[in-house]
């Protein structure tokens, strides 16, 4: 029979391998090793700590809701019992440097788990957890014999406090409860930084502090403008979140290790072309006072990304690009050199999911995400709706006889509304032999979307979608973004992991938790074919048939219609209309319109051949569920997309509906107004709007609810 110590350094072993299952197995022969729980208090606690890794770990890979819930209780409870162990120690200063480090991994083991959640309810529980062990941890130090050992402590704690208060008050609506706690993180800042100063024999350590606690102070500020309705008061944070990272810039220059002075420069500069793209954004002065916010952002981000070549480490320089080229990306399109902007979005998607190895339909589909993704720049401060049931609407609020909210879901394509939902690309492209193969074989992948519309209060979409007992406009539209605030910045791998694994592009980042919070927005084109029905100008782009053989470029027309371009063929060949709706800048929608119209035609050139490899296919699945039939334009649809193995451990079962579909996020943090149809209450459910208002001022008082006086008629009785 093996020694406890030799099963505890095998499962350092295994757990070095990622072997967690049978790491647990050796843990419990260990622990069942020690039959006088009264002795070995010293292996127990290291036994008790590596149950909690093991299961940490876990939590962490699943991506099942229920058993990451389930693996982070039995982490926290595992390091309760170390914590117990901890204290019974002889050695009075051993045991509280041990019950520091416990408090710091159930710390950040509640905080993990409060990002990784859904529910916001709960999330607010574990931050509060998370912000009680840091304070626990804060307390223990005072009893450090050590002053210099004492204040490090100190200052790592009160840095936990500060990203714990920092982290809730991105993630809450509610403007009143987010200041409180931005004004806590700021506080418990301020301690840190006069706590840094007192590292009399560490003076580099001490500039380094110093430096973390003025980027902590240009974080809150900024994301804390970023929250404000009042355009006065965001520039006014702004401002402040600008001179912290001027003198974060300044510190910089004391710092010995030459690589950590770059990169800290990197950072610094990186945060003021924020602070600058910001109040470019949120401007109300004159065109003088745009520009020269322009030319500070573009100066700034573009140092910040000349320094890059400065960092020796590769890994460090790729992380550092990915964070700083929205930004420049965001330079681009104010100051509307559409070109650059373009292929920054493009580089970055081929980069994402090709690796930067395309074929050319690989190229071309890298185009149409490209001019189909919706960055917060492009979209501004376009509200998106979401039509729904009063169901639905009362479950994802938690009101209405619902204790607790769920998030909203990305449903299945198979129950869309669309029965041709997929297709119509692969029509266009002549490729419908594809959806057959995918029918006889069984899909391994299936796509899964939620949908939103830039029509908010729509009468038609009031009548089609939400209605209860068949009865139109009785529905809610959930309104997002009418401050601008509702998108992120995309990872533009997310939606198609799955699809870059299973063409063998391997993924240099594991997948983060909360990732879906950082979806692309795609807005879906809409196919038309064409017949003597359709005008024209119904769409601004016209292709031909893809099952004939002819030279685009030689039958291509291209015609000025005032401020608007329309790309024509020969009527005696063209055959398909695409239409798409501008967003943002009108001249950058021409410009999409004419890269797409390239991207189009390239992708019909090439599957007009009689060479096309089983790759060069499945390049259509990452675009082939952002085109619709021309019969659903009037929808204006956007889309969050994602596509997933059919046996992926996210995909969770309805037993209501009798689908699956894989839960996207808690929106009562997300939405901004409620409108209930004008038939909301002629159902017959007796459904009132005052109690609804009532139970949402109590549940969600930062989301406004209004009531449609969209014309049409009452049900029949």
């Amino acid at each position: 029979m093996m020694d406890v110590n030799d099963l505890i350094f095998e499962t350092f072993l295994l757990f070095s391998e990622g072997k967690y299952a049978e790491a647990l197995k050796k843990l419990h022969q260990a622990w069942d090793g020690i039959t006088d729980k009264s002795t070995q208090i010293t292996e127990q606690i290291e036994i008790q700590s590596w149950f909690g890794d093991c299961y940490l770990e876990q939590a962490r890979r699943t991506k099942n809701r229920k058993k990451a819930g389930e693996l982070f209780e039995q982490a926290i409870k595992h390091n309760q019992e170390r914590l117990e162990l901890v204290k019974q120690l002889t050695d009075e200063q051993n045991s509280i440097q041990k019950q520091i480090k416990v408090q710091y991994w159930l710390g950040g083991c509640y905080l993990e788990q409060a990002i990784k959640i859904k529910d916001t309810d709960k999330a607010v529980e574990l931050f509060e957890k998370s912000v009680n062990c840091y304070k626990e941890w804060l307390q223990l130090t005072e009893q450090l014999s050590n002053e210099q050992n004492r204040i490090e402590e100190q200052i790592k704690a009160l840095s936990w406090l500060v990203r714990c208060y920092f982290t809730q008050a991105k993630r809450t609506k509610n403007t009143g409860t987010a200041n409180d706690l931005f004004k806590q993180a700021i506080t418990h800042n301020e301690e840190k930084l006069q706590l840094a100063e007192q590292l009399e024999d560490k003076l580099d350590d001490s500039i380094q502090e110093q430096i973390k606690a003025l980027s902590w102070f240009c974080g809150c500020y900024l994301e804390q403008a970023l929250k404000t309705k009042d355009m006065n008061e965001a520039a006014k944070l702004l401002k402040q979140a600008a001179a912290f990272s001027k003198q974060h810039l300044r510190f910089t220059r004391q710092l010995e290790d030459e690589q950590i002075r770059i990169q800290q420069q990197i950072f610094a500069r990186f945060g003021l072309g924020l602070c600058y793209i910001e109040r470019v954004k949120r401007i109300k002065n004159t065109d003088k006072a745009e520009a020269l916010f322009k030319k500070q952002a573009g100066k700034y981000l573009l140092a910040a990304h000349g320094q890059l070549s400065q960092l020796s480490d590769g890994t460090e320089q790729k992380r550092m690009e990915k964070i700083i080229r929205p930004g420049l990306r965001a330079i681009d399109y104010l100051n509307k050199d559409w070109h650059s902007y373009f292929e920054k979005k493009k580089q970055e998607i081929q980069e994402s999911l090709f690796k930067g190895k395309t074929s050319q339909p690989q190229d071309a589909v890298a185009t149409v995400l490209a001019v189909l993704h919706i960055t917060p720049i492009e979209l501004g401060f376009t509200p998106m709706a979401h039509y729904t049931s009063p169901h639905v609407c009362h479950i994802l609020f938690g009101i209405g006889g619902n204790e607790t909210s769920s998030p909203m879901r990305l449903g299945s394509s198979t129950y869309m509304n669309d029965p041709s939902e997929g297709k119509a690309l692969l029509d266009l492209l002549n490729q419908q032999d594809l959806e057959l193969e995918n029918k006889a074989d069984g899909a391994s992948h299936n796509a899964f979307f939620t949908c939103f519309s830039s029509r908010v209060n729509d009468l038609n979409q009031f009548r089609l979608y939400g209605k209860e007992d068949g009865v139109e406009a009785s529905g809610c539209c959930l309104v997002f973004n009418k401050n601008g605030d509702w998108l992120r910045e995309a990872d533009v791998s997310v939606p198609f992991r799955s699809l870059s694994e299973m063409s063998g592009q391997n993924s240099d980042d594991l997948p983060k938790v909360n990732e879906y919070e950082k979806l692309p927005l795609y807005q879906v084109a809409y196919v038309a074919y064409k017949d003597e029905y359709i005008a024209e100008k119904k769409c601004g782009i016209w292709l031909s048939a893809p099952n004939k053989a002819f030279n685009l470029h030689q039958n291509l027309a291209q015609e000025k219609l005032g401020s608007s371009i329309r790309f024509i063929l020969d009527a005696n060949i063209s055959r398909f209309g695409i239409r798409l709706k501008p967003v943002g800048n009108e001249d950058w929608h021409q410009f999409r319109l004419g890269k797409l119209k390239e991207a189009l035609e390239e992708l019909i050139r090439f599957f007009n051949t009689s060479t096309v490899s089983d790759d060069d296919k499945e390049a259509l699945e990452y675009i082939r569920y952002l085109f619709k039939d021309f019969a659903f334009r009037d929808e204006e649809e956007f889309r969050l997309l994602v596509i997933k193995p059919i046996d992926s451990e996210e995909i969770e079962h309805c037993e209501t509906t009798q689908s699956v579909y894989i839960p996207y996020a808690d929106i009562r943090n997300l939405a901004d107004e409620v409108i209930l149809g004008t038939n909301y209450e002629k159902t017959g459910n007796q459904r009132k709007a005052e109690v609804f208002r009532y139970q949402m001022k109590q549940k969600c008082p930062d989301v406004k609810v209004s009531r449609s006086t969209l014309p049409i008629n009452p049900p029949n009785k």
